[in-house]
């Protein structure tokens, strides 16, 4: 690996006692990362998680400013996990989206040098998550072209390199970085609560939405004591006899109410049902509704099924853009059965009055609205 020349190894450490001061959880970054004299082919600074590369040849071009920005910039996306949290999302649109978190976070901060011209800002996505950003920017353009924002054609940037060593390693490394640089962020007591939000869903742990819906159901709808008498299905086929659910009710009853005007695709929500058809069959017999709304509820729309059909493709149109959740109350109000409950799938932009007349579940996908639906039920994050 080539070294960094003695005089930009001069300019970083400046960079690095400025941090010390006034940023210390990106000084032990700074201080613990390695950094690698390296011919980059798009960015003066680019990293897999791991390390940033350096092309000095590119950061000639950088007054002081815009390079403490761009390294301030470079050291997030290794604090964030973003070349790790990219799996097989398109490189362009993950790039871009990521930028835009960041971006918005450093626009939270003092002293951290000043913005270049090629750093997108976009402030529609304030307090989103970067795969909420990822999720809007390809709907956009799913070609994967980077999506440049209208405002800003010529904004797109590549300096996230995908990782190709052993990436647990790599994530328990980076993990343990990451605690201490947050212990010296809670020692300075003045760090924005935009970032100490991100840097909690980085070193929290994850749960798939599968183990989450599996755990919720089962206290929902299921007695805790196991039993035998009517094994697990799902593992039969393997020769293993487990302990089924013992369930107080005849039939689970299950209203799932999906939102037209939110941006999720067929495959995502097939995905779902077919996480709440694998739980569900656990049960002896149970009946799902599905019920698409946007201002209104279409029975012709609606779909039903059972224990003994199949999981059915649903199709459903997009809606006309309005959300009203009244609709939903009062068609469920009017068909309701005792002991069933309500999952309601959207991006949380709708208003609510009062709460569901069944125990319910709100799956959010706009981490914004979460706080605005804990009085009317349980809520989770859904990630898209």
């Amino acid at each position: 690996m080539a070294n960094l020349s003695s005089e930009f190894e001069k300019r970083l450490e400046k960079i690095r006692v400025q941090f010390l001061f006034d940023h210390p959880f990106l000084s032990v970054l700074a201080l613990s990362l390695p950094m690698v004299a390296h011919e980059n082919i798009h960015e003066a600074f680019e990293t897999n998680g791991m390390a940033i590369f350096v092309d000095e040849a590119k950061t000639a071009t950088l007054d002081d400013g815009r390079l403490k920005y761009t390294y301030a910039h470079t050291l997030l996306h290794i604090l964030l996990k973003h070349p790790f949290r990219m799996k097989e999302r398109d490189q362009k649109v993950w790039n871009r989206s990521s930028d835009i978190v960041i971006n918005l976070l450093l626009e939270d901060f003092e002293r951290v040098g000043e913005r270049p011209e090629d750093e997108v800002l976009l402030e529609k996505f304030r307090d989103c998550s970067v795969e909420e950003v990822y999720h809007a920017l390809y709907q956009e353009n799913p070609e994967g072209e980077g999506t440049p924002d209208e405002e800003n054609p010529t904004e797109q940037k590549l300096d996230l390199i995908e990782n190709e060593g052993d990436t647990e390693a790599a994530m328990e490394e980076i993990d343990a970085l990451i605690v201490q640089a947050m212990g010296a962020a809670q020692k300075q007591g003045n760090i924005p609560a935009s970032f100490l939000e991100v840097i909690s869903e980085v070193i929290r742990p994850k749960v798939d939405l599968a183990t989450l819906l599996h755990a919720y159901m089962s206290e929902s709808f299921f007695d805790k004591e196991s039993d035998f008498s009517r094994p697990n299905r799902r593992f039969v086929h393997q020769g293993l006899y487990l302990p089924g659910y013992r369930y107080e009710q005849s039939r689970i009853l299950l209203y799932i109410a999906l939102d037209r005007s939110m941006s999720i695709d067929q495959k995502t929500f097939s995905k779902f049902l077919g996480i709440i058809d694998g739980i569900l069959r656990m049960s002896i017999d149970f009946k799902v509704t599905v019920v698409p709304f946007d201002d209104s509820v279409d029975p012709a729309s609606v779909v039903t099924y059972d224990a003994q059909q199949i999981l059915p493709a649903i199709a459903f149109e997009k809606g006309n853009g309005g959300t009203l959740f009244e609709p939903v109350a009062d068609y469920l109000n009017r068909r309701i059965e005792p002991g069933a409950m309500l999952m309601v799938l959207s991006d949380g932009f709708f208003r609510i009055e009062e709460a569901p007349p069944i125990q319910t579940l709100f799956l959010v996908s706009k981490k914004v609205n979460i706080p605005r639906f804990k009085k009317y039920g349980d809520v989770f994050y859904f990630d898209l």
